[in-house]
This record gives structure tokens, sequence and C-alpha cells, in this order.
């Protein structure tokens, strides 16, 4: 027999050749590497399904000094990466401040693989648990779901279920995003997560920190990862890389803050390449760096490296000017490693790029009174530059167009948003034709006033989309011709995508469409 104590003791019969002496297991101090801290039945590890189906995890309370309460669960049920919590029992490793997915023990993994959905908490979410109740039921409190804050119903009991739950650790989820550096501690690029490879397997656990480092005291893991990523390399700015990525992550939660944070991802492996290690986030401006070689664009054969591009900016430095910066388009100009852009961050319109070494670059001066303060040489800047390619300003106003109607008007009111020249659909040198000149496809995020012909309310949306902007043969201007594939925050969008209709602003200036009666 097996004593037990508390609500929703799980009683099982042992198998009748006997059981083996208790092995002692250490208690929440204790650093747990690889198995649960539990007490194994039998301690040969079986071979077959049906032995490993007879293995039973011995889950005693009074090891890690709490009530003595003891509980018996097929070791079939259990993941390697997951955590028991049953009645009084709750494993040391679940710690309030980390993100768990919660499953409720129904029967061996493999069956339960095969199910939906059904037998995970909060939806197959993993969510963060804030704290854990006392006495012989405790209360799971996890954080709560958007705009329930006073209404929170992620909770349940530990002996809510006969047979206890499952805890999974998760610390990184699909979206996350690291900047990967080299042995030297040298940025090297961006990972975005695509997909979770392999289960987050937790391998150790200790208190962190001293008198001397108190804002490192706390609990602190170390997990097992193995990732499926998104790659872009900073040297070469080349098209992103999908490429598999393992690591351990060292993850700590500081006594008086209520969530974990990544503090860094190490032992990585990029590929077939080893020696990296993660940061949390990415930092364009202060990471980012851009190699440039003239030879590649017919100039002289000079090659750079520009460091603290953002990544719609077009580099200039030296005798190198991008080939895809064009006269008669607006540019807001940034020196690398500042700030502040140049004129005041205006956009102006591009005049024209001289020849030779050191290219002199001039724009349209907005006075005359001191025209010369609008132009500058490439090589003025050792650090180089960055040009921002701008085509929406605020105060345009746009027909809002669809099915060959006009429905309404928008006014932009802002447009401080990055805008970049899209080179996966336009090539480097955009589309020079004979008749059409440049035309450039640029991506933009703008907010507008925008008022329906049948209601005089101006309603505020963040308008998305690509802009076609025309520079025509001998033409000094380039025009904007209309934004297209619009994406609208609002409602509105989901009626146009279920009409399958085609939304297009265009300028008011050149609008053709009728207003339909």
């Amino acid at each position: 027999m097996v004593s037990s104590m508390g609500l929703g003791v799980v009683k099982q019969l042992l198998s009748p050749d006997g059981v083996p002496d208790d092995l002692k297991v250490c208690g929440r101090k204790v650093i747990h590497e690889t198995r649960h801290l539990s007490t194994v039945v039998d301690e040969e590890e079986s071979k077959n399904s049906e032995q490993e189906a007879d293995r039973l995890l011995r889950l005693d309370g009074s090891t890690l000094g709490d009530f003595p309460a003891i509980y018996e669960i097929p070791a079939s049920w259990l993941k390697p990466n997951e955590f028991p919590a049953i009645g009084l029992y709750v494993d040391p490793r679940i710690v309030p401040g980390f993100r768990y997915r919660v499953r409720a023990l129904s029967g061996p993994v493999n069956a339960a693989e095969g199910k939906s959905l059904r037998d995970y908490l909060f939806r197959g979410r993993a969510l963060t648990l804030q704290s854990i109740g006392r006495g012989y039921s405790r209360r799971f409190t996890f954080e709560a779901d958007a705009n329930c804050l006073n209404n929170n119903n992620n909770y349940f009991w530990s002996d809510s279920l006969p047979n206890g739950f499952a805890f999974e650790l998760e610390i990184v989820s699909p979206g996350d995003k690291f900047t990967v550096h080299d042995a030297n501690h040298l940025a090297e690029g961006t990972l975005e997560v695509l997909n979770i490879e392999k289960p987050q397997m937790e391998t150790g656990q200790r208190q962190s920190g001293s008198k001397n480092e108190p804002e490192k005291k706390g609990t602190e893991k170390t997990v097992r990862l193995k990732l499926q990523c998104k790659f872009e390399c900073f040297e070469t700015g080349s098209t992103p890389q999908i490429v598999m990525v393992t690591g351990t992550a060292i993850v700590r939660k500081t006594f008086g803050s209520k969530v974990a944070k990544i503090v860094r991802v190490v032992n990585v492996g990029l590929g077939h390449q080893r020696g990296f290690s993660l940061s949390v986030g990415v930092h364009d401006k202060k990471w980012r760096r851009t190699t440039v070689s003239g030879e590649k664009i017919g100039d002289v054969p000079t090659k750079y490296t520009i460091n603290g591009l953002e990544a719609h900016e077009q580099p200039v430095i030296g005798t190198y000017v991008d080939p895809r910066i064009t006269p008669g388009f607006h540019y807001c100009v940034r020196p690398a490693g500042c700030p502040r852009p140049l004129f005041g961050g205006r956009a102006l319109r591009l005049l024209s790029i001289g020849p030779g070494y050191g290219k002199r670059i001039t724009f349209e001066p907005d006075t005359l009174n001191s025209p010369s303060s609008f132009c500058f040489w490439s090589d003025s800047q050792p650090e180089g530059f960055g040009f921002e390619p701008r085509a929406v300003f605020a105060g345009m106003t746009f027909a809002v167009c669809a099915g060959g109607q006009r429905l309404g008007e928008a006014v932009v009111f802002r447009a401080d948003n990055p805008q970049e020249e899209v080179e996966d659909i336009v090539p480097m040198k955009s589309c020079k034709t004979e008749k059409q000149g440049v035309v450039k496809r640029i991506r933009v995020d703008v907010t507008c006033h925008v008022t329906f012909n049948d209601s005089d309310d101006a309603q505020v949306m963040r308008v998305s989309g690509h802009a076609i902007v025309e520079k025509k043969t001998r033409a000094r201007n380039a025009e904007l011709l209309r934004i297209e594939n619009v994406g609208l925050d609002s409602q509105l969008n989901l009626l146009f995508v279920n009409q399958e209709t085609d939304l297009v602003f265009c300028p008011l200036k050149i609008c053709q469409h009728s207003t339909p009666q």
C-alpha cells in the first residue's frame, strides 16, 4: 500500500514483483540536470514499451520539506521536458515568473500526442506563472488575458484532477528576435525564430547572485534549445537564410521582478558553425554593418564598410553611391552613427549626383537665401551617409478608390514611420525603360483621416501599402501615381478582402475615378 494525503490522491497498484528501496531525491535547492526530482520504482531502464508502461514515478512530498504525501504516476505519462504537479506535490522546478504550457495527465504520452489541444489548459498557450498558493491544495495563478485583469480566469488547483498536471517550460517563442555575436562579441547579424524544432529542455536550476551582486539575486535556469530561424547577416546584407540554431539559454528571475528574462544564449551553433552567442532583441542602428563595393556597380574599385545604417537606408560613403539613389526623388539623409538627420529631418528632392571620386550631391533648397547649404560630397563624412527614400508626406490628400469608383478621401497627418524601397519587387537599379523612365515601389506606413462619401465624420486609420513613384524620361521631378496593396487598420479592411476588391489611394489631382451616385 502507498500512503497518501489531500484531495485527488492517485493510488496505483505496484507490479507483483515487488518494489525496490526508495531512492533518495534532492530538495528544491539542488540543481537537477536531466531527470525528474522523484523516486523511480524500477531503477533499470526499460527497452520495450511494456516495461516502460509499468515503470512508476514516485513523488514524495517529504523529500521537498513539504507534507509527507506520496503519489505514483506511470513514467510514460510524462514527457522528458515536463514537470509533474499532483495533489500536494509540486515539482520544485515549477517557479513563478517563468512561462509554462500546462496539460492534464490522462494517459501515455504517445496516445496523448495524437489528440487535439483539449488536454491542454488555456487553449494550449504558454502563460507566465504568477504565484503558487499554500496549504493542502495549491492554487496556480497565471497571467490574465488581455482586458481581463480584474476577471482573471487563468488559474486552477493542484488537486483539481486526480491524475495531476504536467508543466512544460517555454523560454523562446516563434517571432522572438536575437542579435548574433561571434566569439569576440562582435555583432554578426540578426535572428528571427520561425519554429521550435525540439521541446525546450531544462538542464539546470540554481540560486544566482551574491551580496556583491544583489541585482542578480534570484532563480536562474539553463535551457537547451533547438530552433529554426531566419538569419540576416550584417556583413553581406544578402537575402535572409533559413538555418538551424542550437544553444543553451540562461534565464533569470531576479527578486522583485515578476517575469523571468533571458540573460544570454551561449554555446550557439548556427548551421554548421559554432562559437556564437545570442543577445535578446535587435539593435540595427548600433550593430548593423553594410559592406559596399564600387567595382560591382562599374565605378571606382573601392570597398567600404558602414556601421549603424538601418535596413531601409541606402548607403553613400567615399566614392560609392548606391545605384538606387536617383535624382528627382525625395530622400531623408542621416550621417551614419548619428541620430540626427541632415536638413532638420526634412526630406528634400535630389537634384544631381556629380561625377568623380568625391561626388557632389545637391538637393533642391526650400530657401533661396543660402542654396549652398543643401549640398555635400559623398566623402564629406568618413563614416558615410544613409539615404531614406520618401514618397508620402504629411498633408497629402488622396482619393480612396475601389472597383473603379471613388469612395472617399484620406488626408495624411502622420508619416514619420520609415519608408523603404522594395528591392525584391523592383530591382536595385529600379525599372528603367525608354518610355517610363524610372519607376520605384516604396513601402509606406502612414496615419490618415479618412472620410467616406456616406459619412461626414473622419476616421483615424493606419494605412500601409506600396507607393508607386514614377520619373519620366527628361523629367526633373518624380511623381506619385498611387498607393496600391493598401491595408487598413480597421474592420473595413475585411470587407474589401472578402469582396476581393483592390483598394487604391490616388492623389486627388490625378484621380480619374468617378463618385458613385
